[in-house]
C-alpha cells in the first residue's frame, strides 16, 4: 500500500469512530425531536441533504444514489413537496424531466438539525479533558478537510 497505511488501520479507525459516535450521539434527543416536529424521517432528511448539496437534481439522478426503489423515492419526493421542503420544476433543457430543489424551509430545517446534532456531540464530549478535546478537534478538522478535498477531486474526475 503506497499511502503508508497498514492493512489493519482502516478497521481500527472505523471501530474507534463508531465507538466514539455511539458514546456522543443523541445525548439530548434534540435532533430526533426536531425531525419529529418537522414530520420527517431519516431517509427524508438524507434525501433533502443530497438535493441541497446538488443544488437541483433530477429524480433519475436521485434514484441512482438512493437505496430506495424508484416508486418509493417518488412518494418520498411527493411528501416533501407537500410539506414545502422540496419543490419540483421542469428541466429547462428537457421539459420531460423534472428537477427537484430544496426550499428555504428545508434549508432552515437542515441548519436546525445540524445545530442540534452539534449540541448533542458537544454534550457527549463534555467529560473529555480540554487537551483531549483540542486534539480531537484538530484531528477531526484535518480529516474533514482531507475528505472534502478527495470528494472534490472525485467529482471533478467524474465531470471530465
Amino acid at each position: 500500500m503506497g499511502n503508508g497505511r497498514s492493512r489493519t488501520e482502516p478497521k481500527r479507525v472505523g471501530v474507534a469512530l463508531r465507538r466514539l459516535v455511539d458514546l456522543v450521539s443523541h445525548r439530548s434527543g434534540s435532533a430526533l425531536e426536531t425531525m419529529n416536529e418537522a414530520g420527517v424521517t431519516l431517509p427524508q432528511v438524507l434525501l433533502i441533504s443530497r438535493v441541497e448539496r446538488a443544488g437541483a437534481a433530477s429524480l433519475a439522478a436521485l434514484a441512482e444514489q438512493s437505496p430506495a426503489s424508484a416508486p418509493a423515492l417518488s412518494q418520498m419526493v411527493e411528501r416533501l413537496v407537500q410539506q414545502g421542503l422540496i419543490e419540483r420544476e421542469e428541466n429547462p433543457g428537457d421539459r420531460r424531466c423534472k428537477m427537484v430543489r430544496a426550499t428555504a424551509r428545508a434549508a432552515m430545517l437542515m441548519r436546525k438539525l445540524e445545530a442540534a446534532r452539534s449540541a448533542d456531540y458537544e454534550a457527549g464530549l463534555a467529560p473529555l479533558s480540554r487537551t483531549t478535546r483540542a486534539e480531537l478537534a484538530r484531528a477531526l478538522e484535518r480529516a474533514a478537510l482531507e475528505l472534502e478535498g478527495a470528494r472534490r477531486a472525485e467529482h471533478e474526475e467524474a465531470v471530465r
